[in-house]
C-alpha cells in the first residue's frame, strides 16, 4: 500500500467522521456540498440565521438526498426542500423531487442559496394567508361613543372608536367598552 493511498484514505475516514459529528435538528433543509469545508461554511451561515438543517451531504445531489429531504413533507413542509451549494444535481434526483414536491434550490454562492430560500418561504407565508383569509378572526377593541347610539334594537346602529384590530367586515369578532 502506497502513503499516497493511505494518506487518501485517512482524509476520507476523517471527513465520515467530522460528517457524523454535525449536530443535525430533528426538523430542518437538507444541505449538500461540494466539499468538507464548503460545507462547514454553508452550515455556519445558516446557523447564524438561525435556519435548521435535518441532513447533509457532500457531493452530488442523488436521489437518496432528495427522499431523505422529502421527509420534512410529513412534519413541516416549508423545510421540505435541499440546498445545494456548489454542487451538481442528478437528473434522477430532480425528477424524484418533481414528483414529490421537494423543492432544491442550487448555487455557487451561499447569500444567493440563502435569498432563493428566504423567497421561498415568504412565498409559503402568503400562500397560506391567502389560504386561511377566510377562515381567519380578526378581533377588534371598539369603545362606544354614547352621543352617537341611533338605533339600540336590531338592528344596532352607533357610533364607535376603534382601540386595537381592524374593524372589517360582518365576522368581525367585537369587544366592547
Amino acid at each position: 500500500v502506497s502513503t499516497q493511498s493511505t494518506g487518501w484514505y485517512q482524509r476520507r475516514v476523517r471527513g465520515r467522521a467530522e460528517l457524523r459529528a454535525i449536530q443535525l435538528a430533528p426538523e430542518g433543509v437538507y444541505v449538500a456540498a461540494s466539499t468538507l469545508g464548503s460545507l462547514e461554511a454553508l452550515l455556519q451561515f445558516l446557523k447564524d440565521s438561525k435556519i435548521n438543517y435535518s441532513g447533509v451531504s457532500i457531493g452530488p445531489v442523488h436521489k437518496k438526498d432528495v427522499m431523505r429531504a422529502s421527509v420534512m413533507l410529513q412534519h413541516d413542509p416549508q423545510f421540505a426542500c435541499l440546498l445545494a451549494f456548489d454542487v451538481r444535481v442528478e437528473r434522477e434526483a430532480q425528477e424524484t423531487a418533481d414528483s414529490l414536491g421537494v423543492r432544491i434550490f442550487t448555487a455557487d454562492i451561499i447569500y444567493h442559496l440563502f435569498d432563493q430560500f428566504m423567497s421561498y418561504k415568504e412565498e409559503l407565508k402568503q400562500r397560506r394567508k391567502e389560504q386561511h383569509k377566510n377562515s381567519a378572526v380578526f378581533p377588534c377593541r371598539l369603545r362606544i361613543i354614547p352621543t352617537c347610539v341611533f338605533n339600540s334594537r336590531d338592528p344596532i346602529v352607533m357610533g364607535v372608536t376603534v382601540i386595537n384590530g381592524i374593524l372589517k367586515g360582518r365576522n368581525t369578532s367585537l369587544c366592547a367598552e
